[in-house]
């Protein structure tokens, strides 16, 4: 993962919740009603952070797919594989 992508989380993240929280605040200093305003923002802005973060990954596993696996690490998976059952058995006729 690249640095732009991670200033992008950032962005995606903090905006939404800076800018709910403010709202809230200015929300609450006209009606009075601290901090049910400042707190339902915030909350409204997690939603769009959660929302925008979800999105970013999709757009980026789409431009980036994940080749098929290649026979040597099907092999090597199933050399572990077979390693972990050899344990296995082991452990069993320990017991």
């Amino acid at each position: 993962m690249n640095a732009a992508i991670l200033g992008q989380v950032g962005f995606i993240i903090a905006i939404p919740i800076a800018l709910g929280a403010w709202l809230g605040l200015k929300l609450d200093e006209r009606l009075g009603t601290s901090p049910w305003g400042l707190l339902g923002l915030i909350f409204v802005g997690m939603a769009v952070a959660g929302a925008g973060v979800a999105l970013l990954i999709k757009r980026y596993t789409e431009d980036n797919p994940v080749g098929p696996s290649t026979q040597r690490a099907r092999e090597a998976g199933l050399a572990w594989r077979r390693e972990v059952d050899e344990e296995e058995r082991k452990r069993e006729l320990e017991r």
